[in-house]
């Protein structure tokens, strides 16, 4: 795990230098001679992958015990958070999520904790996957110098993420350390255990774990339909996912601008023979696109669910579809209609 951790560095360090020796008017040139077609392809992708991801926290939301809460407020709510994890740094959007969903009147009922638990259940559905995609991606072609060495990094992760699903799944021990806690803490504690109780229902796990690699495909087709877009080798697209998660791994800047042009610069340089230039104007689609992407469909959500979150329209007046729906049937019905 230090090797690994060192190894980003180097990379994060190696591509700093290569990223401020690119010649900026190529970069700029490629973007400009890029297929509108197959970007505007790039953005739908884009759309429907967060679409998918927004429904994959619906189930865990409604798994933890948040079921007044439908699915059409729940994407708005998503796409609001989306957004603002995009404008902020450091992860801060999801502290944003968090409020939203309490300024829900639906929320509110939840209380905060569980309302954090739920979310800790389908980051953990997600950072499973996600670990287990990079992987394999970088088993199946290890990046070439110093950032091969990153994939002992994602086994660590996929481990630790895989053993706190087992222990949230089991919920073993966690009695005995409420117990062990003040009261006021102990009760947080338990109020957040009950939002987790998805990671204990097969049905929710596997409904959120297929949401996740539905979500992860079609970002995949996004990030290829963007290499060929810019004339780049669209088969690179599972690299470069794997590499965007890498430098999600920092998330100092906003939509991890920096750290990702620092890792992509310098790999696909190396793996695909991709001209610097080249590769910084990926980057930047990839930020515009996000960026661009989540503040509309995020401008759009708070048109709509404005007036709920702030208590200025009833939720007989909001359409919120299937929010007291079966799982089962409504997660089956999701699935098919991709």
């Amino acid at each position: 795990m230090v090797l690994a951790t060192l190894a980003l560095l180097a990379v994060l360090a190696l591509g700093a230098f290569g990223v401020a020796s690119v010649d900026l008017g190529e970069a700029a040139g490629s973007l400009s001679g890029a297929d509108p077609r197959l970007m505007a392809l790039a953005v739908v992708l884009f759309a429907a992958c967060q679409s998918v991801s927004g429904l994959q926290w619906w189930v865990c939301q409604r798994a933890g015990g948040i079921r007044g809460l439908g699915a059409a407020h729940t994407l708005g709510l998503h796409w609001l958070a989306r957004a603002a994890c995009e404008a902020l740094p450091a992860s801060l959007g999801e502290g944003v999520r968090v409020a939203l969903v309490r300024r829900h009147p639906h929320g509110a009922e939840a209380g905060t904790w569980r309302v954090v638990g739920a979310l800790g259940s389908y980051k953990i559905v997600d950072a499973v996957v996600g670990a287990a995609a990079v992987l394999a991606i970088f088993m199946l072609t290890p990046p070439p110098g110093p950032a091969g060495d990153v994939r002992w990094m994602a086994l660590a992760a996929l481990g630790v993420a895989a053993v706190v699903l087992v222990i949230a799944r089991r919920g073993r021990g966690s009695a005995r350390l409420r117990d062990r806690l003040p009261a006021r803490v102990g009760q947080a504690f338990a109020r957040m255990a009950e939002g987790t109780r998805g990671l204990a229902d097969p049905t929710a796990v596997r409904m959120a774990g297929l949401l996740s690699v539905v979500a992860m495909l079609l970002r995949v087709m996004s990030l290829s339909a963007l290499l060929a877009a810019l004339g780049l080798p669209a088969e690179a697209g599972a690299m470069v996912y794997a590499l965007i998660v890498v430098s999600g791994l920092l998330p100092l800047a906003p939509g991890g601008a920096g750290t990702r042009e620092a890792v992509l610069v310098p790999t696909l340089a190396l793996a695909y023979g991709v001209p610097a230039s080249s590769a910084l104007a990926l980057s930047v689609a990839i930020q515009v696109i996000a960026l661009g992407t989540t503040l509309a469909l995020g401008a759009l959500a708070f048109a709509w669910l404005g007036p709920v979150l702030a208590g200025r329209r009833t939720l007989s007046e909001s359409v919120d579809l299937v929010a007291d729906a079966p799982l089962v049937t409504v997660s089956v019905g999701t699935t098919t209609g991709q």
